[in-house]
């Protein structure tokens, strides 16, 4: 018997000493890449067209790959590494790797948006009001340079981003000026805090700390963050907090992080009603609005025009991008106006928040509900889709993975295609590989959780795990 219990033993260590060698091998063939990166044009095969957007397509596809990879790898194992510190400490060592040697490359061919957050804490720094002007207006002529100002987009325009994210863009340019790599690293700083964040979520929760892989090492994360400068780096790192806060029972100061998160893009004021319960709403709401108005003060001169770009961005057609389900019902009823279907959605994503909002949750279900409520805002974005808003989902499929989603997390950058063809249009193929398999494997795979929950789900949960997770969708 005793040497029956000494086999078991030796062969789970030899287990789990060869899962610990298989993640540092998949982290060390991953590390290579991001280190090397667009240096790596001359490995890629020459039918392969080597423009900037089609190479990264190429290495973000072999990462995705070696990602896939080790989620399966891990969440098959989950019950023999659980909580492994030792397989944790490699998860996070390559993590900040991946995105700290992101950090001094450029130029950027994905996104020039880092430009437009320096150049309104350029204009702020100044004592300009930024929702005031376009940077092409002859009030802002003297603060043209050869370095930033030539690569903003939408210069005609005032700006887009709300108020938290004018304020630590004057706070960010206090401190660093015009510097880009910087700047990619004030967002990596963050996005590495939400990491450390979610572990001690995934504590709080009781799951398996292992999960941190989904988001630690998702390569959408790490490019449009790491790579791309992304604001999502101080967005998503506040929403998580809010999340944790709302965990450990500080509901006041949850609600307050979330105010923050969503005064740096909006998307995560939708997911308010999963923050609350009875007793809260009314002061969780009245604390939220307040807050949120609060930051604009600051802004108040500019009147009317303190909506920026926003409501243009809603209504141009032109701003439409990468829709799957808007796109599809424009093609099936051609004669639905593309506002309409704006309106709809809008409304129907307003239905959502508000069936949560008084729909009691439990612990879990707080986060299940926010996961709910962006899904449906990512299926029903009433203008553009641009791959860095999927991040916002990711956190939550640390504690949901979701097959269809992260799928989604890697098709999705595909969409940068548009920016690659001669016509500067989106291709339907390229919209057709994007979504078919969010489309078809989404609905497939709520049925087989709602259905099939005594079983093991292709391998991705333990029986405990699914039944617990089952409870929470329930």
């Amino acid at each position: 018997m005793d040497m029956e219990k000494a086999s078991n033993k030796k062969t789970k260590e030899l287990r789990n000493h060869s899962i610990h060698a298989g993640i540092v091998g998949l982290g060390l063939i991953s590390g290579a890449v991001y280190l090397f990166n667009f240096k790596l044009h001359g490995f890629i095969p020459k039918f392969f067209s080597k423009t900037d957007i089609h190479i990264f397509l190429f290495l973000f596809l072999l990462l995705a790959i070696i990602y896939f990879i080790g989620i399966y790898f891990i969440l098959n194992q989950l019950y023999l590494i659980g909580r492994s510190k030792s397989f944790v400490i490699i998860i996070i060592f390559f993590a900040i790797f991946f995105r700290a040697v992101l950090i001094p490359t450029g130029p950027n061919p994905l996104s020039n948006d880092i430009y437009r957050y320096i150049w309104d804490g350029r204009v702020q720094q100044i004592g300009i009001n930024p929702y005031l002007y376009p940077p092409s207006s002859e009030q802002l002529e003297s603060l043209r340079d050869d370095k930033i100002y030539p690569h903003i987009n939408r210069k005609d325009y005032p700006t887009i981003y709300p108020a938290g994210a004018q304020i630590f863009f004057r706070v960010s340019h206090t401190l660093i000026g015009d510097r880009i790599v910087a700047f990619k690293g004030m967002m990596v700083f963050f996005d590495v805090a939400t990491v450390l964040v979610l572990l001690a979520l995934l504590r709080t929760y009781g799951f398996e700390e292992a999960r941190i892989f989904i988001y630690a090492w998702n390569p959408l994360v790490i490019f449009e963050i790491g790579f791309a400068g992304h604001l999502e780096g101080l967005t998503i790192f506040l929403m998580v907090l809010a999340f944790y806060l709302n965990a450990i029972k500080k509901n006041i100061p949850a609600v307050i992080a979330l105010t923050f998160s969503s005064a740096t893009k909006l998307y995560p004021a939708l997911i308010l009603p999963a923050l609350l319960n009875r007793g809260e709403r009314i002061k969780g709401t009245a604390i939220f609005l307040c807050s949120f108005l609060v930051l604009y003060l600051p802004f108040l001169s500019a009147g009317k025009k303190i909506k920026g770009f926003l409501p243009i961005y809603f209504k141009n057609p032109y701003e439409s991008f990468n829709l799957g389900l808007k796109y599809l019902i424009m093609r099936l009823f051609p004669g639905w106006n593309y506002i309409v279907i704006s309106k709809i959605f809008i409304l129907i994503l307003t239905a959502a928040g508000i069936f949560f909002f008084f729909k009691e949750k439990s612990k879990e279900q707080h986060l299940y509900s926010a996961y709910v409520l962006i899904g449906l805002l990512i299926i029903l974005m009433p203008a553009s889709l641009h791959p860095w808003y999927v991040i916002m989902l990711i956190p939550f499929l640390v504690f949901f993975p979701s097959g269809a989603w992260l799928i989604f997390t890697v098709t999705v950058a595909l969409s940068y295609l548009k920016y690659a063809s001669l016509a500067g249009i989106m291709s339907d193929k390229v919209l057709f590989m994007e979504y078919l398999p969010l489309f078809t494997f989404l609905p497939a795979g709520y049925i087989l959780k709602r259905y099939a929950h005594q079983h093991r789900f292709m391998g991705i949960f333990p029986t405990n795990k699914t039944q617990k997770l089952m409870r929470i969708i329930k």
